[in-house]
């Protein structure tokens, strides 16, 4: 669906200018009765984003003369006051306070649990806090006394719940001993610079301006908006999943603009739906205000600050050490060998260090330093205010800091860690190891919160808000997606350590009067003249239920169908994509003159996969990780029994068990991804003895491990390398050879594989190699419990089958017959090429 771009007109009051006339006739009515004049009377704003409103609102009401003075209690309290906190204060700052959490912590001999309980003390503390500057200062003494006994309670000897007391008295005790920027509101100085202080309520508690109210009753008073009529034009939509209701969100939200209903509510009820809705709305050039704004954490600054700090660990892999990298001021093309040089297959440590080594920065002293030396001068413990200097240095000198100062994210990042002020941070002498600093980095960008400015703001037809805050707003339609019984219960779990009766008795807000806040701000979202509900009716594999008020719309609306959906069907006339059917005729320089056994595989599995794999050679890039995978410990295993049956060939008295752990310790790959494998060698050791046994015990001997072979044939040379061979060394049929290839896969699985002998590649491709007339084939499945041989017994009706087909296919490749993608089942799930053919794209 597109929008329809029409003439925008600035944002009316048509919507609200009744709450909005209402509220000034009563505002004159409170001045006029007490003699007030307008510049000595403050009217409280609930939020801040009615402070526009409330100005355009007192044009109106007082085009020609003074206006009151419209404020929240935080614009106050900053125009009446600088406020500097002290290092004690709870400021209500990630940055800050995470750091004085840890430290009291440690004073309280709890440093061993700093990364768990550090979140659960901000919480506890910033909720004390906000009850604490909502009470005058005079106050706060007997209030503390209460509520050190109710925090108290039930904390005796042996409480089960040490930890959650141990923050409740700490945070109790924080709170308490904080000063608030807010506590100048409660000066008699404040007092008389006024006449009349009028409180308007909103949907939400606001304990500050209550007691604010209580504090100077002789000058306040308290009013609210008039109720808008109970209920708008609503419409109910459901979607089946998160995608779909994102899609339709934002077909209702153009909808609306095609309609010329604007500003366009959108409540930001669910954070990950809400921006995939804004990214819909960016492609079709729609404007939009995000009042909410995102975690600081999301943005690409903060992800190039985090890949630096995991880079500097001293076990960072090279995909962290390339993360970081592309993020500093390293040129591409150098950039790009060194990824090359990480992925090249076999490629000696000597290289890889090499490569690392070229990478340089100019340090601030105008010294080159090495990648490696710049992030090894990060892994020292230092204090905070050392750690943002070494940090800031650090970002200077790989050219990631201009990035960061100039761009707005980025700017913000800077800000939250306060890297350019790190003597605000002398006062904490912990010393912190790089861990720790990470913790902190990460906690303090997740808790940070980033609005985008936006040149026209106030012109934005879309507006993303918290739904509480439609509240006397010019909205002329409310879209609420998210409104499920997840998102938007009808009764919200209070979040906190603290039981119900210590909310109660402390000040803070229950689950009852968060169900009646919720209704409220319902209630008030469902008077816009124009609504649209959305709920998605499953998450995954889970089923949703709709939010409570839904259900209760939906059983009153039981006639009425829901809302039709609100996308406009597209034509759009098919267009046939035929399958790639490539072909090498004639004398083509791609004809290949080599064919391996797994190269044969491809051919037969997908002509397709063998063009693209094999004759073009496009291969994927490996993972640069350090985990050690199965593929990787039969690789692993290959090595080991080599080497052990060729040493057990040479020597005449050894121990078998010795010999073989002797070979699996000298084969076995550094670093603790190994370990799980090595935990299980012994079985595995043991279960191979035992097959090797009954196998020898047959007459079978070891001859060669690892054979390399060719063989000419059809115009192309075969080649191969097998894993074994054995000869038979007594009986008529002495010295027959018995091609042997080792497997980790499930016996079940091999099993799978020689069920059809013509089917069966492998086997019979090394039996071709070997040259032989009598062969024995089978693949020796190693495992922990039992190691088991499942034998090809047609391995040479299916060489001489095989020779065959190759013959005919070479033939046919000569020839110029296409290469068509056949491949089904699984060799289409794990294909490297699956993207190129385009499967499933093609036209049925």
């Amino acid at each position: 669906m597109t929008v329809i771009v029409k003439t925008h007109q600035p944002p009316s009051l048509a919507t609200a200018c009744v709450q909005w006339s209402g509220l000034c006739a009563q505002v004159q009515s409170v001045m006029h009765s007490r003699s007030t004049h307008p510049a000595r009377t403050v009217v409280l704003l609930p939020f801040y984003q009615l402070h526009s409103v409330a100005r355009q609102a007192s044009q109106a009401q007082w085009p020609t003369g003074f206006t009151p003075r419209w404020e929240t209690t935080t614009s106050w309290s900053q125009r009446l006051d600088c406020f500097v906190p002290s290092a004690l204060d709870l400021r209500f700052d990630a940055a800050h306070d995470s750091l004085q959490a840890m430290a009291m912590l440690a004073k309280a001999g709890l440093a061993d649990k700093q990364a768990l309980l550090v979140p659960s003390l901000l919480e506890a503390a910033q909720q004390l806090g906000g009850v604490v500057a909502a009470l005058p200062p005079g106050q706060r003494g007997d209030w503390a006394l209460n509520a050190r006994s109710v925090v108290a309670q039930g904390m005796g000897q042996g409480y089960p719940l040490a930890y959650e007391a141990a923050i409740a008295r700490i945070a109790l005790e924080w709170a308490l001993a904080s000063r608030y920027a807010t506590d100048v509101l409660f000066d008699e100085a404040t007092a008389a610079q006024l006449d009349c202080l009028i409180v308007v309520q909103g949907l939400q508690a606001n304990a500050l301006a209550t007691a604010l109210a209580t504090h100077w009753s002789t000058l306040a008073c308290t009013l609210a908006f008039d109720a808008l009529p109970e209920s708008g034009h609503v419409q109910l939509h459901r979607a089946s999943d998160a995608h779909d209701e994102a899609d339709r969100a934002s077909a209702c939200v153009l909808a609306h603009l095609n309609a010329g209903r604007t500003p366009v509510a959108l409540a930001a009820v669910d954070r990950v739906l809400t921006r995939r809705i804004s990214a819909t709305l960016a492609l079709h050039g729609v404007a939009v205000l995000d009042e909410t704004g995102w975690k600081l954490s999301t943005t690409r600054c903060a992800a190039a600050l985090m890949a630096l700090l995991r880079a500097a660990r001293w076990d960072a892999g090279e995909d962290a050490f390339l993360d970081w990298l592309k993020h500093t001021c390293v040129q591409t093309g150098l950039l790009s060998a060194l990824e090359q040089a990480f992925r090249g297959q076999n490629m000696p440590s000597s290289h890889v260090e090499h490569a690392r080594a070229a990478i340089e920065f100019i340090a601030d002293n105008g010294q080159a330093m090495s990648a490696d030396a710049l992030l090894q001068a990060l892994r020292q413990p230092r204090t905070i205010s050392q750690w943002l200097v070494s940090l800031g240095d650090t970002l200077r000198s790989c050219g990631m800091w201009e990035a960061l100062v100039h761009n707005e994210a980025g700017a913000a990042c800077v800000a939250a860690l306060q890297l350019q002020t790190p003597g605000n941070m002398a006062h904490f002498g912990a010393v912190m190891r790089l861990g720790e600093l990470s913790t902190w980095v990460q906690a303090t960008l997740e808790a940070a919160s980033f609005k985008a400015r936006r040149d026209d703001q106030t012109s934005a037809p879309v507006t993303v808000l918290p739904l509480a805050q439609v509240l006397a707003r010019p909205f002329a339609a409310l879209v609420l997606p998210g409104a499920d019984e997840a998102h938007l219960p009808r009764s919200p779990d209070p979040v906190g350590v603290w039981s119900a009766t210590q909310r109660l008795a402390l000040g803070l807000p229950g689950r009852d009067a968060l169900a009646a806040e919720q209704a409220r701000v319902w209630q008030c979202a469902m008077t816009l003249a124009q609504v649209d509900v959305l709920w998605r009716s499953a998450q995954g594999d889970q089923a949703v239920l709709p939010c409570g008020w839904v259900q209760a719309m939906l059983a009153a609306r039981t006639s009425l169908p829901l809302a039709p959906d609100p996308r406009r069907p597209v034509a759009v006339q098919p267009v046939a994509i035929a399958r790639p059917l490539p072909s090498l005729p004639g004398v083509s320089p791609l004809r290949p003159s080599r064919l391996s056994a797994s190269a044969y595989e491809d051919l037969r599995t997908c002509p397709y996969r063998y063009f693209a794999l094999r004759v073009l050679g496009l291969q994927e890039a490996s993972e640069l990780d350090t985990e050690v995978a199965k593929r990787d410990f039969g690789s692993w295993l290959h090595a080991v029994l080599a080497q052990f049956h060729k040493r057990r060939k040479a020597a005449e008295d050894t121990v078998d068990r010795e010999l073989l752990d002797s070979c699996a310790a000298e084969q076995r790959s550094p670093g603790s991804g190994f370990i799980p494998f090595a935990a299980s060698w012994p079985q595995v050791r043991e279960s191979y003895l035992a097959w090797l046994a009954q196998h020898e015990a047959a007459g079978w001997q070891f001859d060669v491990g690892e054979k390399s072979g060719e063989r000419a044939h059809a115009g192309i040379t075969l080649v191969g390398r097998i894993d074994r061979i054995d000869r038979l060394s007594r009986g008529p049929t002495a010295g027959t050879a018995f091609v042997l290839d080792y497997k980790t896969e499930a016996a079940q699985t091999s099993k799978a594989r020689v069920r059809d002998p013509l089917e069966d590649t492998q086997l019979a491709f090394y039996a071709a190699l070997l040259g032989e007339d009598d062969i024995e084939a089978a693949y020796v499945n190693i495992a922990e419990r039992l190691t088991v041989s499942t034998p090809q017994s047609e391995v040479m009706a299916a060489r001489d089958a095989l020779l065959g087909g190759i013959a005919d296919d070479v033939q046919r490749i000569h020839a110029g017959a296409p290469m068509p993608a056949l491949g089904e089942g699984k060799a289409c799930d794990y294909c490297a090429a699956r993207g190129l053919c385009r499967k499933d794209f093609w036209t049925p």
